[in-house]
């Protein structure tokens, strides 16, 4: 039996960013339940390297998903719609969590500038990568006499 590969399906991009949004607080729950628990002690910024650990996962994952876009256009005003909702979400929950807005959270607001631009940087890549290819199997096919 042969699998679809993720690569030539569409996941759309907000349910991405829905899935990694809420991986945040679970991921921040199993920790701080043997924190409350007294077991052993986190630093305050530690919801805040969760929040941004998530979105740069979400940031290259959807770079390499945007392959299986049809409409490279819309997929790209989706995903960065959604990214910028995973931004504000998961700070919100880092800042429930930790009670230290960005500011205060060491340098997590350059991470996160950093971040926002590497993702369109990743997007650009990606996308210059599937034009390559497209031209390449363009110039093959005609080589080959199969336009």
């Amino acid at each position: 039996m042969d699998t679809p590969s993720p690569f030539k399906k569409e996941i759309h991009p907000l349910l991405q960013a829905m899935v990694v949004g809420v991986s945040i607080p679970v991921i921040l729950l199993l920790f701080m339940i043997p924190k409350w628990l007294g077991i052993y002690s986190l630093q305050s910024y530690f919801p805040w390297t969760v929040a941004a650990a998530m979105t740069l996962f979400f940031a290259v994952g959807n770079s390499i998903l945007s392959l299986g876009a049809t409409n490279q256009n819309k997929y790209w005003g989706n995903s960065i719609m959604s990214y910028m909702g995973l931004l504000l979400f998961g700070g919100f929950i880092a800042w429930l969590f930790s009670g230290l807005n960005i500011y205060e959270a060491k340098s997590f607001r350059w991470i996160y500038i950093v971040f926002t631009f590497g993702y369109l940087l990743f997007l650009c890549m990606v996308r210059a990568m599937r034009k390559i290819v497209q031209i390449a199997q363009k110039q093959d096919a005609r080589l080959r006499g199969e336009e």
